[in-house]
């Protein structure tokens, strides 16, 4: 099992989500079988950075690629709540979580 992982930091916002999205291209076209966006060292996001978010998440499900996120803030959580968009992504509370999750499969 080919696993990629992305971790963006500082922003995810208008400004960084055509470099965003270009990473996740980059990373996509490898053909993972999982891509985990870890979100650890990442400090705010807009409704920019969710449209990011969600265009890593089609591109992976077009090759079928599991996707998920890992590690997400609490502003995160609520702005997934928020806009009722949580229940599109496997959320894992962190790395280690994620990692044990894949053992099951």
């Amino acid at each position: 099992m080919r696993i990629e992982v992305m971790q963006p930091t500082g922003h995810l916002d208008a400004s960084s989500t055509n470099y965003f999205r270009q990473q996740a291209s980059n990373v996509l076209d490898r053909k993972p079988d999982v891509l985990l966006i870890d979100l650890k060292h990442l400090k705010q996001m807009d409704s920019s950075g969710l449209g990011a978010l969600i265009f890593a998440l089609r591109s992976a499900n077009a090759i079928n690629c599991k996707f998920a996120l890992c590690s997400i803030s609490e502003y995160v959580d609520f702005l997934l709540e928020v806009t009722s968009m949580k229940t599109l992504f496997d959320v894992f509370e962190n790395r280690s979580q994620f990692e044990h999750s894949l053992k099951k499969v």
